[in-house]
């Protein structure tokens, strides 16, 4: 790196507002290498007044200088100021590929970087102590921190670091006998083919979690469903505004990216968001699972509730949010009846004369792949001996006046209630019949297609395409669903599960279609934004294996603590649909975490002596917040009056907020240096998880 050069370089373009950043006080070298894709004149000229520049970026050609732009911007990229260099334009934007007019694809800043960083509000900030002269006190001071970003390239011993697999302690598992308290880990239980088969809550960093899934789980992952936070000003995302788009889309690629690998080859991923950046997600996710979208559902989520409409003067509000659904490579999906909402009226032809099982032999003939003359001949018999009434006269017969008792009675009776439907082609086979049985209702089979249809016979024979087909309401109480989905309810859910997140949370009966759509019985189910557990409640109930893995922590609403709730037998939420009893086991699990040793022993310290020495192996052992002064700390703040004045509970906390709370992970391989006082069972369980001894 030639150092005097690059600091060169920053004084001749310091004093030019459009490059120079006052507040991180640093050279956007961004922006000045977007002006040199320009030509811009005033940049040139500033280099080639310089001596040293002129002499490094410009070749003389007999009198003139000839401006040399690449070898510049390489410059800037091997002599970066930090490693968050990015290569892409200070602004988000389309492009497309050099080689093919075709493939469009999303830039913004920081898309070729790994963002270093957490999700709760306190890995947001930036902390610091500030001295009150007047007070005589030390202040806490925040702000919005700088995020760090890793370049792919340039930063990659840090990525590979980083992204190393972890380490896991604070093993438990959770049985329908001991729901609460739970057990210690014996061992992982794995199939015949060396899978694993529990399901797992995990407890920390997501990004660092599915990078250390990727070992066991890689192809092995049916279903991937997330619901990430929106990057709303109120929800969980709370990184540095200057770059809210471009944070949010790297945290989300960072992500995906290796997520992707986990799916199996027939896996889906659904990724639920709403407005605030469904649009650049598309086409992130175009990139990122080359194009393979298989749907956009629009889920219904809120009603028009006073609250919303009292905002409808500015904007229409907000219902629905977005469900971006993508393949692996293949995908077959399940299909799912939903019942209609009310009951249609064309169904008013009542059959009598015919019963239950009448009705099941004829959707098994219906259902043989070869059909014959047998079978036509035994569906006749039945239908020779039936009666024709109108429901309306059957439920004035029978006295049912009140509604809800007709549509009960109706559904009871869907299986002989019936309509007749337009068929010019049924009617052609029909006629040939009709000529020989005379009755009201008999059987036809089309010898194309082996296809068995039921037909009413008092048809107009002059009539192109009379009603002729028979069709039973049973076979038509449910109805398929489409890429719209205003069916499910979103409101009163706060207690669903036994957790009270009033914001954000998703209705199990969503999961349990989004499940039962592109899943089945033993599956394996993933959710890295675990949230409150509903993915993995409705997953267990309807037995698949999962994954959650969750960051923040909610107290009594964290997913574990639902976990516990639904193997006992919670009766909430899809319970009743799909008979839930309880039942099952599962294992909660940490990413190891440095920083915890750390903690405790600053809360065991008993007097101010013990704080000063503890500090200052941490302050040589434990890795500490890379956005506090440190050395300052150690040398100057903690030896001071002002200080020793405050009371030991104060001194602590001041001395926990020095450590780095967010990335304090211990890597798989050095699960075994004493550093980290990892207990045997932690490292043996670590081992026999990655099949590693």
């Amino acid at each position: 790196m030639d150092i005097k050069l690059k600091e060169k370089i920053i004084e001749l373009f310091k004093n030019d507002s459009r490059f120079w950043d006052v507040e991180k006080e640093e050279l956007n070298q961004t922006l000045l290498k977007d002006a040199v894709d320009k030509f811009d004149e005033k940049v040139v000229g500033t280099l080639l007044a310089d001596t040293e520049a002129k002499k490094q970026f410009f070749v003389k050609i007999k009198d003139a200088y000839i401006f040399k732009p690449n070898d510049f911007k390489f410059f800037l990229d091997e002599n970066k100021l930090d490693n968050s260099y990015t290569q892409l334009a200070n602004k988000i934007g389309l492009a497309a590929e050099e080689t093919s007019n075709e493939k469009v694809f999303l830039n913004w800043p920081f898309k070729d970087c790994v963002l270093e960083g957490g999700m709760t509000k306190e890995d947001a900030m930036d902390v610091y102590f500030k001295y009150d002269a007047k007070t005589g006190e030390w202040k806490e001071e925040k702000a919005k921190r700088k995020e760090i970003f890793f370049n792919e390239v340039l930063a990659r011993d840090e990525i590979d670091r980083l992204e190393e697999s972890k380490a896991f302690y604070k093993w438990k598992r959770f049985t329908e006998k001991n729901s609460q308290k739970g057990e210690d880990v014996k061992e992982i239980k794995r199939d015949k083919n060396g899978n694993i088969k529990e399901n797992f809550v995990i407890k920390g960093n997501n990004l660092l979690a599915l990078h250390s899934l990727k070992d066991q789980f890689e192809g092995k992952v049916k279903l991937i469903y997330i619901d990430p936070p929106y990057n709303t000003e109120t929800d969980s995302f709370t990184y540095n505004d200057n770059f809210k788009h471009s944070t949010w889309l790297t945290f989300m690629r960072n992500r995906l990216k290796i997520a992707k690998p986990l799916l199996s080859d027939d896996g889906l991923i659904f990724v639920q968001c709403d407005d605030n950046e469904q649009a650049y997600l598309r086409i992130l996710m175009d990139e990122l699972f080359d194009g393979k979208l298989v749907n956009c559902i629009t889920v219904k989520m809120s009603e028009l509730s006073g609250k919303k409409m009292a905002h409808g003067k500015n904007r229409l509000p907000k219902l629905k949010e977005y469900i971006l659904v993508y393949k692996k490579n293949k995908v077959l999906l399940n299909k799912i009846k939903i019942k209609k909402d009310e009951w249609d009226g064309e169904y008013n032809i009542y059959l009598s004369n015919f019963k239950k099982e009448d009705k099941l032999f004829i959707d098994s003939v219906v259902s043989k792949q070869c059909k014959g003359e047998d079978d036509i001949n035994a569906i006749d018999k039945i239908l020779e001996k039936i009666e024709i009434e109108s429901v309306d006269g059957e439920l004035k017969r029978l006295k049912i006046t009140n509604e809800i008792d007709k549509l009960n009675w109706k559904i009871e009776n869907s299986y002989r209630i019936i309509r007749t439907a337009a068929s010019s082609s049924v009617k052609t086979l029909a006629d040939k019949k009709k000529l020989k049985n005379k009755n009201l209702l008999f059987s036809v089979l089309s010898s194309r297609d082996s296809i068995l249809y039921i037909v009413k016979s008092d048809y107009l024979s002059s009539s192109v395409s009379p009603r002729v087909q028979v069709l039973f309401a049973e076979d038509y109480l449910d109805s398929g669903i489409g890429d719209l989905w205003s069916d499910i309810n979103t409101t009163g859910l706060e207690a669903e599960g036994g957790v009270q997140l009033k914001s954000g949370k998703k209705p199990e009966k969503l999961l349990k279609r989004i499940i039962e759509l592109s899943t089945r019985k033993g599956d394996i189910v993933l959710d890295y934004h675990a949230g409150s557990g509903t993915t993995c409640a409705v997953a267990h109930k309807m037995g698949r294996q999962w994954i959650g893995v969750e960051q923040l922590d909610y107290s009594e609403n964290n997913p574990e603590e639902r976990m516990k709730g639904v193997i006992a037998g919670d009766k909430t939420g899809i319970s009743k649909e799909v008979n839930w009893q309880g039942g099952g086991d599962f294992i909660y699990v940490q990413l190891a975490k440095w920083n915890e040793e750390a903690k405790e022993k600053i809360r065991e310290t008993k007097t101010y002596d013990d704080l000063v020495k503890l500090f200052g192996s941490l302050y040589e052992k434990y890795f500490l917040n890379y956005n506090v002064k440190a050395k300052d700390f150690k040398e100057n703040v903690i030896k001071s009056e002002e200080f020793k004045k405050l009371s030991l509970s104060e001194q602590k906390k001041m001395v926990a907020r020095m450590l780095d709370l967010n990335q304090m992970y211990v890597n798989f391989s050095e699960r075994k240096d004493k550093k980290y006082n990892l207990s045997g069972e932690d490292i043996a369980l670590s081992e026999e998880f990655y099949d590693k001894k």
